[in-house]
C-alpha cells in the first residue's frame, strides 16, 4: 500500500514539474493551456518546419488554468536556452496558445473542474512529506524496508507477538504487534514468554477459605493430599524441620511426620492481601495435637492462580520468637504428669508413638540394653521388644527441679508387665521446651544394684558349686 501511495505521488510531482509558472502583471483573463503528449524536442522541430499536426494533437489536450490575482505565461520545463536549429538564428521558445475566454464564464468554468495547479503544486508539496511521516507511523511499523544499518532487506520471520490467555485455558488469543510492545517485552525471559494470564478475581473470605482447604487435608492424614495442595514450583519453610522443601516429594516427608500427631489448625489472627492472580494470607496460627497440646506459630502463605485452581506457591512458618526465648513456666506437678505423658505412650503398645515423646537429639540409656540410643529412629528401636511384655510404670519417688525451660525428675520407678511380674528400676527424665512443647531430653534407667549384685553373687556360688568335685 505505501509503494502504491509513494508511485503516485511521483507521478503527481512528475506532472507538475512538466511545466514551468511565469508570473505577468497583465489583466486578469481565464486562459486554456495546452499540453501536448509529445516531448519538447518533437514540438520545438514541428514549429521549426512548420508543421502543426502536432500543435493540433496538444491543442485536443487544453485544459483550462484559473490563476488567482494576475495571468501567467507557460512555458516549456526546459532549459532557457535558445537553440541553434540549421544554422537558423537563435530561436526563442513560442508562447503556447492561450485562448481568451470570456469573464462571464468564469464562475460556470470554477465550477466545471474546481482544479487549480496551483493548489495542486501546493498540496502535493506540503502533503508529499506529511504522506510519508503517516505512511512509516501506520503502515511501517516505523520501519523501512532495507535495514539502514546493515544495508540488508529484513527477514521474512514474523513480528514477535503477545498472548493473551484467559485463566480458566480458554482458547480465545490476542496477538499484539510488535510495534506497541516495549523491547522488555519482546526479550523477557519469563516462561512462558510473552504470555500474560488476565486476573482471575477471588475475594478475602475466599483466601481464608483456601486455608481452610489446606487445613481439611490434614484431617486425611495422608501426606501425598496435603502436598497436592502446593503449587507446582511451591516452598515450604516447615515449622519443625531445618530443611526447606523446594519439592513435591519433600513436602510429602515432612507431612509424613507432622500428620502423626493428629494436628488441627486453626487462624488466630492474620492479614490478607488480593493481588493480580495471587493473594497473601499472613499471621499467627495454632495447632491442638491428638495428646490435647498446642502450639502457635506464625505463618505467611502465598497463592497463585495454576491450572484453573488456586494453590500454595510459598508456605512459611516459624516459631513465636519470644516464647522460644522467654522462660516457660511449669510447676511441679506438670513435671510429674511429662511422665504420665510417657506412660500413656506405653500403653499404645506403637514404639514410633514413645520416641515421639523424646527430642529430636535426645539420648536414652535403657534398662536392659547396653547400646546407648541417640537418634529417634534408635530409641524406637529400643522399645519394639520392651513394649512386646505389656509394660505399666509407676513412679514410687522422685525428686524434681526446675530450670529455665528444663526439668528434672529422677528417682524409682516400677513395671508391671503382662505375666504379672514386676521390676523396680532407678530413673532419670530432663525435660526440655522443644518447639513449642515439653519433651524428654535425657532418659537414664537402670536397675535396682543391690539385688542385681545379690543375683550376681548366687549365680556366681551356684558356678562355683558346679566346678567342686564330689
Amino acid at each position: 500500500m505505501k509503494v502504491g501511495s509513494l508511485a503516485t505521488m511521483v507521478l503527481m510531482t512528475n506532472e507538475v514539474q512538466s511545466f514551468t509558472l511565469g508570473w505577468s502583471s497583465k489583466p486578469r483573463p481565464m486562459t486554456t493551456l495546452g499540453m501536448g503528449l509529445q516531448s519538447y524536442q518533437d514540438q520545438l522541430n514541428s514549429y521549426v518546419n512548420g508543421d502543426t499536426s502536432v500543435q493540433d494533437e496538444a491543442d485536443s489536450h487544453a485544459f483550462t488554468v484559473y490563476p488567482k490575482e494576475e495571468t501567467f505565461t507557460v512555458y516549456p520545463n526546459e532549459e532557457r536556452s535558445s537553440p541553434v536549429v540549421n544554422g537558423a538564428a537563435p530561436y526563442s521558445p513560442p508562447v503556447q496558445q492561450i485562448q481568451q475566454m470570456e469573464p462571464a464564464n468564469l464562475d460556470g468554468q470554477l465550477e466545471e473542474t474546481g482544479k487549480n495547479p496551483l493548489a495542486v503544486g501546493g498540496i502535493v508539496f506540503l502533503g508529499l512529506p506529511l504522506w510519508l511521516l503517516m505512511s512509516q507511523l501506520f503502515f511501517g511499523g516505523g520501519s523501512s524496508s532495507i535495514n539502514p544499518q546493515s544495508g540488508q532487506p529484513p527477514s521474512a520471520a514474523a513480528p514477535p507477538t503477545q498472548i493473551v490467555v484467559s485463566p480458566k485455558g480458554l482458547s480465545n488469543e490476542m496477538r499484539l504487534p510488535a510495534s506497541v510492545m516495549t523491547p522488555a517485552m519482546q526479550s523477557s525471559a519469563a516462561s512462558p514468554a510473552g504470555v500474560v494470564v488476565l486476573s482471575q478475581p477471588i475475594t478475602k473470605a475466599e483466601v481464608r477459605g483456601l486455608f481452610n482447604l489446606w487445613n481439611n487435608a490434614l484431617s486425611t492424614l495422608d501426606p501425598d493430599t496435603v502436598a497436592q495442595r502446593y503449587a507446582k514450583d511451591g516452598v515450604l519453610l516447615p515449622t519443625l524441620s531445618d530443611r526447606p522443601r523446594n519439592d513435591y516429594e519433600g513436602i510429602k516427608d515432612y507431612f509424613v511426620g507432622f500428620l502423626k500427631k493428629k494436628p488441627v489448625g486453626k487462624i488466630l489472627e492474620g492479614e490478607i492481601f488480593v493481588g493480580n492472580n495471587w493473594a497473601q494470607d499472613a499471621g499467627i496460627y495454632e495447632f491442638t495435637f491428638e495428646d490435647g497440646s498446642a502450639v502457635k506459630a506464625r505463618y505467611s502463605f502465598i497463592y497463585v492462580y495454576e491450572g484453573g485452581k488456586w494453590m500454595i506457591s510459598h508456605h512459611h512458618s516459624s516459631l513465636m520468637p519470644e516464647e522460644t526465648v522467654r522462660v516457660t513456666k511449669i510447676t511441679r506437678d506438670e513435671v510429674r504428669r511429662l511422665f504420665d505423658l510417657w506412660n500413656n505412650a506405653l500403653a499404645t503398645g506403637d514404639p514410633q508413638k514413645v520416641a515421639d515423646r523424646y527430642t529430636e537429639d535426645a539420648v536414652l540409656l535403657p534398662t536392659v540394653s547396653n547400646e546407648v540410643r541417640y537418634t529417634n529412629a534408635r530409641v524406637a528401636d529400643y522399645f519394639i521388644g520392651f513394649l512386646k511384655k505389656k509394660p505399666t510404670g509407676e513412679i514410687l519417688e522422685g525428686n524434681i527441679k526446675i530450670g529455665p525451660n528444663w526439668a528434672q525428675d529422677a528417682g524409682i520407678y516400677e513395671f508391671t508387665f503382662m505375666d504379672g511380674s514386676k521390676i523396680k528400676g532407678r530413673y532419670s527424665f530432663v525435660y526440655t521446651f522443644d518447639k513449642g512443647e515439653w519433651k524428654i531430653a535425657n532418659h537414664h534407667s537402670s536397675i535396682m544394684p543391690e539385688g542385681a549384685v545379690a543375683a550376681l553373687k548366687k549365680v556366681a556360688a551356684i558356678e562355683r558349686a558346679a566346678l567342686e568335685p564330689y
